[in-house]
């Protein structure tokens, strides 16, 4: 009979190749049309930073679940392939938060009209900011989460200890010259309450900005005819607030993991795991909803196999 483990390495693996699925799907189409416009246009670049974010991000979960479930935590040394996928789990899931916030600032600046000097130069330059800031993404990751490298079990003897005993799970530690305390506040702020503060403001500002003009475009629709851009902007208004609504929840699970295993008792690795997964999957749907070339790609291979099936059962029948 399987385990409360194993149910969860299977709901991991589950949700694993749903978002890879997704993931990679997102990542295909946008790297296909940028090789056909022979230009690197801006959302494509923020959409393959992201897809390419969760995939990591999702792997890594399931080898880190994996490892968990084989029990390397409750081994003599702590092997360094795991301090090295906790580095590219927290770095992939940077590289994710940090692009959903900056294609959240390309939507907003993109289509809001702001009267300030300073955001009417941002609007000019939008593609420059957003294409170094996703460098600077991946640098700072690299140079925030690099402590991660240096954990370790804390050597100590184990008396009366025999083959046949159970695991014992022990808790990595960061070397002395880390101040764990300062050190959590400061990748967690960098990690999901910065990447949040951009991204509230701007996707609020965008949704507003949509229920405001959604209503006299409609009147327009009714009056030309033929324009579907109202329903567009409802489509990415409500989609942006679902994405808000994930994205929220998922920052806000592991603020309150990390800070409550370094502040309290410890909360369960397994809602973080499970809460990544799911933010994997979830935001690349969203995001495959969202974006006008995704969605036309996605209908089209969905009504080639439908009609593929349908002759198929046919030839079945004739």
């Amino acid at each position: 009979m399987l385990g409360s483990a194993d149910v969860k390495l299977f709901a991991t693996f589950v949700l694993l190749v749903l978002g890879a699925l997704a993931n990679v799907f997102n990542l295909a189409v946008t790297l296909a049309q940028k090789q056909r416009s022979g230009g690197g246009g801006t959302v494509a670049v923020v959409i393959c930073f992201i897809s390419l974010g969760n995939v990591l991000l999702q792997a890594s979960t399931f080898v880190l679940v994996t490892s968990v479930w084989v029990g390397v935590l409750c081994w003599p040394d702590l092997p360094f392939f795991f301090c090295l996928i906790l580095f590219v789990w927290l770095s992939s899931s940077s590289v994710s938060f940090w692009s959903v916030a900056g294609l959240s600032v390309l939507y907003c600046v993109k289509v809001v009209s702001f009267s300030s000097v300073v955001f009417r130069a941002l609007q000019r330059n939008i593609s420059v900011v957003l294409n170094v800031a996703l460098s600077m993404t991946l640098l700072t990751s690299c140079v925030v989460f690099a402590p991660f490298f240096y954990l370790h079990f804390q050597k100590e003897t184990l008396p009366n200890s025999t083959e046949g005993a159970s695991c014992v799970i022990r808790k990595p530690l960061f070397p002395t010259w880390v101040d764990v305390h300062v050190y959590v506040v400061v990748f967690i702020s960098y990690l999901t309450l910065m990447p949040l503060a951009i991204m509230l403001p701007t996707s609020l500002r965008l949704v507003v900005f949509l229920c405001r003009h959604t209503s006299s475009m409609q009147k327009k629709q009714q009056q030309h005819g033929g324009s579907n851009a109202a329903e567009s902007y409802l489509l990415v208004c409500r989609l942006t607030v679902a994405l808000v609504w994930v994205y929220f929840t998922t920052l806000l699970t592991i603020s309150l993991y990390y800070f409550h295993a370094i502040f309290a008792s410890g909360l369960s690795a397994d809602m973080l795991f499970l809460g990544l997964s799911f933010y994997c999957v979830a935001s690349a749907m969203l995001l495959t909803w969202s974006n006008k070339n995704l969605r036309e790609k996605l209908s089209l291979l969905l009504c080639k196999r439908k009609t593929k099936f349908m002759l198929v059962s046919r030839e079945g029948f004739s």
